[in-house]
This record gives structure tokens, sequence and C-alpha cells, in this order.
């Protein structure tokens, strides 16, 4: 099996924890109210739970099936927080979970150190399966495992008794086939961007395309928006007109876009339904796909177009803005309604995204 520990990445150190380095600080953030409100730990967390928790962990100790580890996550050689993993005693499977002291939450360091740790479990110790377990309210938490390729597999209700209370609870997980397709993604900008008339034959290889499970809250499926379509609702007294494509890369399905268009009940085009798979994402194939929209609309002699967003962690809101939408100031079913002027710029801002 060979040694695991320590790990390095780019930036990081990851190995043991051990009591008498490592149990003052830890216990420092975990005290720290905002670190602990969706972890399992109550308050306060005292350097002596520290240390039984770390009892038994030496410097030189090697994942191995059976055990569970904390291990530290250093950056320059100061300790910002930790990733936990239990491998079962098959070695088949392991759990994983991470914890950011706050100071050092946003720079990347969970998903690079928790990543680390996932591709060893998978690599050198050859598991098939790794997962991680979180509160359903922890929308950055998702945000990481989703980063790291791990896929949310179930939310159960009132299945985990936490601090008092039967609470809902989050598994996320991947297989080894399933981890391997998202680290061999591509993540190079494509060389072709096409949108693509759906009929019977196409849009099926549309239709189960997802985006991360994060957000699902700003962005409906492939599936449900189709459905939508053929059953649109009333707006204003009248039913909208869909227009729908799927969006192409290099001759790959790798997304869905769709408008209502003008009528004489609805004046400005309206961008209903924007996704892009999750194994697509972050190529720039939205923007490139949206300047052909204005493209389209601009044609069409239209000088507008309006959408809407959700707001919160992992909104598209700062996608949107950067493309030139606006918000109007007002709100429209709960999100926020923004309008693009259809200008040369602002299409040539979308091909940069």
């Amino acid at each position: 099996m060979g040694e695991v520990l320590p790990i390095r990445t780019a930036r990081l150190t990851v190995r043991m924890m051990t009591p008498a380095r490592d149990a003052e600080v830890l216990a420092a953030y975990r005290n720290d109210p905002a670190v602990a409100k969706h972890q399992l730990w109550d308050l306060p967390y005292s350097v002596e739970d520290a240390r039984k928790m770390l009892d038994g962990q030496t410097a030189d100790d090697q994942l191995v099936p059976g055990g569970k580890y904390q291990l530290a996550i250093e950056v320059d050689g100061v300790v910002v927080g930790d990733v936990f993993t239990a491998i079962d005693e098959t070695g088949g499977t392991a759990e994983i979970g991470f914890t950011l002291a706050t100071a050092h939450q946003g720079c990347g360091y969970a998903s690079e150190a928790a990543g680390a740790v996932v591709a060893a479990l998978f690599d050198q110790l050859g598991c098939v399966r790794v997962y991680g377990e979180l509160d359903p309210e922890n929308t950055a938490s998702q945000r990481v495992l989703e980063r790291i390729g791990l896929i949310h597999e179930a939310t159960t209700k009132q299945s985990f008794l936490w601090r008092g209370e039967w609470t809902d609870n989050m598994s996320y997980a991947a297989t080894r086939s399933e981890y391997d397709e998202w680290r061999h993604r591509p993540t190079a900008p494509p060389g072709d961007v096409q949108l693509v008339e759906l009929d019977w034959r196409t849009e099926r290889t549309y239709r189960h395309l997802r985006t991360h499970h994060s957000q699902e809250r700003f962005v409906d499926p492939t599936w449900l928006s189709i459905v939508e379509a053929h059953f649109p609702e009333e707006i204003d007294g009248a039913p909208v007109v869909p227009w729908m494509r799927g969006i192409d890369a290099d001759g790959q399905p790798v997304g869905f876009l769709m408008i209502a268009e003008v009528t004489e009940h609805h004046p400005e085009p309206y961008l209903w339904r924007l996704l892009i798979d999750r194994l697509h994402q972050r190529r720039g194939i939205a923007g490139r796909a949206l300047r052909l929209l204005f493209e389209r609309l601009r044609a069409e002699g239209h000088a507008t177009l309006i959408t809407s967003w959700g707001e919160g962690p992992g909104s598209p809101r700062p996608f949107y803005e950067r493309l030139g939408f606006v918000p109007t100031g007002e709100v429209v079913d709960g999100e926020t309604e923004a309008r693009l002027e259809l200008t040369a710029d602002g299409a040539s801002r979308a091909g940069a995204q």
C-alpha cells in the first residue's frame, strides 16, 4: 500500500494530527460558534476534548483500513483546519469530512485538502466508494464536496440525531468510476459551441444533463424545463411561448437554454432557463451560448433581454451581472429581475465568460 501521509499539494500539507502538537489549535477553532454551527461537537470544546479525540494518533501513522483519522491542513506550517476520514475494515469504502478555521475560509483550502485525500483514498488505498454526510443547511460544504467530485445521493428526513433533535441528513458520494469521470472531465474552453434544435430524436440526450445539487435551488433540471415548455404557464393573461435549444460543445451535449418569446402580451424576451451540466461548468460555455442567443435576438430587432435569479450562497447573480444584466428593482416570484441592453459590447462580454 505504501505511505500516503504527508500529502503535499500546490499550497498545502496534509499530515496526521497529534495530541501534543495540535490539540490547542484544534480546540481554538472548534470553539468558534460559526465553525461549530453545522458540526457534531458541542460548545464549549476544550483542549482536553481535543486531546481525547486525537489520543493514539502519532506523527508516523498512516491511513489503513479500519482506522479513523483527523488530519491537519497546514499552510506554510500554520494549521488552518483539518480533514477527517474513516476507512472501513475492508478498505473498500471511506468517509470524508473537513473543517476550516473561520479566518481561512473562502480560500479554497478545504477543496484542495479534501480533494487530495479523496484522490489518495481511491488511488493509493484502493477504495471503491468515498462518501460524506452533512447538514442540508450547510451549503458551503455541499459546494466543497461537489468541487472534489462527489455527487448528491440522498437527503433523508429526520434521520440524524443532532444536539437532541432528529434532523435531516444529506449524503454525497462517488464510486471509483464516477470519480474518474469527474477528474478526467474536459476543463479547457471548447473549440465550438452551438445551439441545437430539439425534437423527439434529440431531446433525450439533453434530458438527463444535471447541475450540481447545490445549484438546483436556482435552476430546474432539463427534464422539468422541457415539461414546462410543453405546458407553459400564463403570465399577464396569456401563456408564454417557449423557445428552447440544447447547447453543444465540440459536438457533445453539455447544456440547455430556453427563453420566453416576445408576444402581444409579453413585450420583452425573457431568459427562462440556462443550465450547464456539472461535468462541463467553468469552461466558458454558458457565456458563449448566451452570445449566440444575443445575436439571434438582435437580428430579430430586440433591444433588451430580461431574466431573474434567486439570491443566496451560490446564486448566479455575479455571472449575470458580469454580462451586463442590471437589476430592475423588481422582485418576481421571489427572484431578482434584471435587464440587459442587447449591445455589441454585451455580446463580447458574454463570449469572454
